[in-house]
């Protein structure tokens, strides 16, 4: 099932991805382009193992950077970071509450470009930076806790549907739970 489960979010992600890329009105009518892979952190560091967070930050970033004119893969360390502080502190968290979900994505699409923006001037590159660019991180906050909110659902049902087309007669396949005294 982690299988399935980690294809489904790599599979959103780049879904998300293009979305981001192909439909401008959101960006023409805020002014700012929503993230959409840190709310997908979010999801994963509080629904699957490191291996999917990993996954995630390293495809993600370089499928994101290759429609953006960002370098290539600037953005892997901050979102691994972003979902592997989450990943850690996952029992702190309630997860089943709403506004602990749009936090944690709020926080996670406000630290994303923080961070990057500090990798950029680490490796010398002078980015557009004005009082614009303010009214961009707040609406990539918010826009980022909203997105968080509604990835949720949608990857739960997903998860959920591939967890019960492999449970045939209502149990778990498990060699040790089915096998005949």
């Amino acid at each position: 099932m982690s299988g399935f489960h980690t294809g489904s979010v790599l599979l959103a992600a780049l879904i998300a991805i293009f979305l981001e890329s192909t439909f401008t009105f959101p960006r023409d009518l805020l002014g700012a382009q929503i993230n959409p892979l840190p709310p997908l952190m979010v999801y994963a560091a509080l629904r699957s193992d490191l291996a999917t967070l990993t996954l995630l930050a390293v495809l993600g970033s370089l499928w994101q950077s290759a429609l953006s004119a960002d370098p290539l893969g600037v953005g892997l360390l901050p979102l691994f970071l972003s979902g592997l502080f989450i990943e850690m502190n996952r029992q702190q968290f309630a997860q089943r509450e709403r506004f602990v979900r749009f936090t944690l994505g709020a926080a996670a699409s406000a630290s994303v470009p923080l961070m990057t923006l500090f990798l950029l001037f680490t490796l010398g590159r002078d980015p557009m930076l004005n009082w614009f660019t303010l009214w961009q991180w707040v609406v990539v906050s918010v826009g980022g806790g909203l997105l968080t909110m509604f990835f949720f659902p949608i990857l739960d049902v997903l998860k959920e549907s591939l967890t019960a087309s492999l449970r045939p007669h209502g149990y778990l396949i498990d060699p040790g739970l089915d096998a005949p005294d």
